[in-house]
């Protein structure tokens, strides 16, 4: 799912930080220490080894083994080579079952730039309890969530919560009590122990947004339409704390809507928003079959979602009848000005982009019908649009992607910021692995490329771009061995990185 371009109108989270001051002077190239490795044959079969490794124990975590998955982790992150990205991916998985020694671990190990910054801010915010605790409390309270969440056991985990004595109270267990309450369905308790929770600490964000569920559950809406308003004041910066909040968004208006094909709409774009669109279409086919006041609601987010599941044929079907329906659906409009500019459509597309524009304030449509008149060889527009958007939106990861196609000198400052704020942006990396080879940066462009293998193992991108590193230092043979696996995956593979974005921007 194209995390970047599913946006509504009430909730545009972007404008929350783009008055933050991110001077280009002061951003740099990421950059890593010199432990890394130029890529090779060896290093792709130790990355190999390691999400090996890291599967192992997480699957040991979610079937409760968890002081072996404690080790498993422990033993990986000390034999680690440095590896910003890595880092922060295990991190955060680490911040999330409760191990925060260990995601401690990694972001003392960080280079601090603003990559790293950015994702450690938001990760604590929304993760970390007021004091970290012994690494006995840590284990014992990471077993507990482990029986909660994965294995069916809240109730009787819950019950051992609230009468050990191992633990020492914290704003953390009180949490896991709450949790344990809420999986067991006893949400009058579940709201006591979340409450103690936030008393001790409330800047958490998880536990606000575990008492804006309960409260939710408990239909007592306009108090969980409260916490929600709370907890989107807070300007997350990377994608994937975005997507947390809107998830609890959603999940709060599915349960507070009074129309039934509200309630629908709100619960299939929760599905979506956890990648799970299977069951938010059949959902929303579902409510189809009621939908009278709200249908076009209804066939603009089931568009949506066919188009950012990459079926336009569908996406367009369901959009236009959104449209002819109801003119002001912005939803609609945007999914319109996307699949006619996909399809090369691009006066049906500047048409719907400036009626989208008309329906929001946020600057999706704006970037649309700035790449259009750049796609309608306009560049003189387009350029000076580029320029005027991003005075006053630095952090917008598809304005900033989008610009370089006509300001492509910029690349050392954007691709590092949008980095910055989506940790699995493949393309990305890939972009930025390009571009340091063509600067012979062979080492920069080694360690982009292991982020890109983290991401997607099978991008014959990451192949051809490690076919060239490899040529660069002498490997021959390797490089030839690489190359080969680009085409296994990709026959095209010239025709398509040469067309391909990362290739666009800066040339071949």
């Amino acid at each position: 799912m194209n995390r970047v371009k599913l946006i509504i109108t009430s909730f545009l989270i972007f404008s929350l930080i783009s008055s933050c001051s991110y001077a280009e002077t002061t951003l740099k190239p990421l950059k890593a220490k010199t432990e890394t490795s130029v890529a090779n044959i060896d290093i792709v079969l130790k990355d190999n080894y390691i999400k090996s490794k890291y599967a192992s124990a997480e699957n040991r975590f979610i079937q409760n083994n968890v002081k072996a998955s404690y080790d498993d982790f422990n033993d990986l992150i000390l034999k680690a080579t440095h590896d910003d990205y890595v880092f922060l991916l295990y991190g955060i998985k680490m911040a999330e079952y409760g191990l925060f020694d260990l995601s401690d671990t990694l972001i003392q190990r960080l280079d601090n730039n603003h990559f790293t910054a950015s994702y450690v801010k938001d990760m604590k915010r929304y993760y970390y309890p007021t004091s970290l605790l012994s690494q006995k409390e840590i284990i014992g309270l990471a077993d507990a969530y482990s029986n909660i969440v994965y294995n069916n056991m809240a109730l009787e985990t819950t019950s051992e919560l609230i009468n050990s004595v191992k633990f020492e109270e914290s704003d953390y267990k009180n949490y896991l009590i709450a949790l344990g309450y809420y999986k067991s369905n006893n949400l009058k308790m579940a709201l006591k122990y979340i409450e103690y929770a936030i008393k001790q600490n409330d800047i958490s964000i998880n536990y606000l947004s575990l008492k804006a569920r309960i409260l939710a559950d408990l239909k007592k809406n306009n108090q969980a339409l409260k916490v929600l308003a709370e907890i989107k004041k807070t300007p997350f910066l990377t994608i994937d704390f975005q997507q947390k909040v809107r998830a609890t968004e959603e999940y709060v208006l599915y349960k507070t809507s009074k129309s039934e094909t509200l309630k629908d709409y709100h619960l299939a774009y929760y599905y979506h928003l956890q990648d799970k669109s299977l069951l938010a279409t059949k959902v929303l086919q579902s409510a189809t079959l009621t939908a009278k006041k709200y249908s076009p609601d209804i066939y603009a987010l089931l568009g949506r979602i066919y188009y950012e599941n990459s079926e336009p044929v569908k996406a367009e079907e369901f959009a236009s009848r959104a449209y002819r329906e109801d003119k002001n659906n912005y939803i609609a409009a945007l999914t319109l000005a996307d699949v006619t500019y996909d399809s090369k459509r691009f006066d049906e597309s500047l048409k719907y982009y400036k009626k989208a524009k008309k329906l929001t304030k946020d600057v999706a449509p704006l970037v649309g019908i700035a790449k259009t008149y750049l796609a309608m060889e306009n560049s003189k527009k387009a350029k000076k649009m580029y320029e005027k958007l991003l005075q006053k939106n630095k952090m917008n990861e598809d304005l900033l992607v989008e610009s370089l196609k006509i300001i492509p000198h910029r690349v050392d400052y954007y691709l590092p910021r949008v980095a910055s704020i989506d940790l699995t942006n493949n393309d990305i990396w890939l972009g930025l692995a390009n571009h340091a080879i063509k600067d012979g940066n062979y080492k920069m462009a080694a360690t982009y490329l292991n982020n890109s293998f983290y991401i997607d193992e099978n991008n014959y991108k990451y192949y051809y771009y490690l076919s060239q590193v490899l040529r660069a230092n002498g490997d021959i043979e390797a490089a030839n061995r690489s190359l080969v696996r680009c085409a296994d995956i990709n026959a095209d593979y010239e025709a398509n990185i040469k067309s391909g974005y990362s290739e666009y921007y800066y040339g071949n």
